[in-house]
């Protein structure tokens, strides 16, 4: 995909999420600026998790999304996660634990996920732009358990 094709459709998308979207959902946005989206999802009573998506190659490619620690250093473990999207064995590719789920690059890549390619979701709802990623990850992590 052409870098600046991939630029404008990035910042097309996320410039028409609503001005309180963040606040309200309790993202706190760390960084947003082509191709990163830095993002700690923060509720009441829950463990923080911030996430680093690198949305490179949009939509061609899904974003690859870093699991972070608060001070944003890749996270080298992590908890089981009921929900199974916030996997915390080791992708053969990063060696860390990562996200698997549909629209995640880490997802796709997988060996156990090589038939379920990108071009089977892109565009669908839940997938068809940056910000329906993130809400489908903040959904997830809503549900999993402290």
């Amino acid at each position: 995909m052409h870098i600046a094709v991939s630029r404008r459709l990035f910042e097309e998308q996320v410039g028409q999420w609503p001005p309180g979207l963040a606040p309200e959902r309790g993202w706190v946005l760390h960084k947003v600026e082509y191709p990163i989206i830095d993002c700690t999802f923060t509720a009441p009573n829950r463990t923080a998790l911030r996430l680093r998506f690198d949305f490179s190659d949009w939509d061609e490619l899904p974003p690859t999304i870093g699991l972070l620690d608060e001070a944003g250093t890749p996270l080298g473990s992590l908890l089981p996660d009921p929900t199974r999207v916030f996997n915390s064995s080791s992708h053969p590719d990063t060696g860390r634990p990562f996200v698997c789920m549909a629209g995640s690059r880490e997802f796709h890549t997988h060996e156990g996920h090589l038939n379920e390619r990108w071009e089977q979701f892109r565009g669908k709802p839940g997938f068809e732009d940056v910000g329906s990623i993130l809400t489908k990850l903040w959904h997830a992590w809503q549900k999993g358990t402290d």
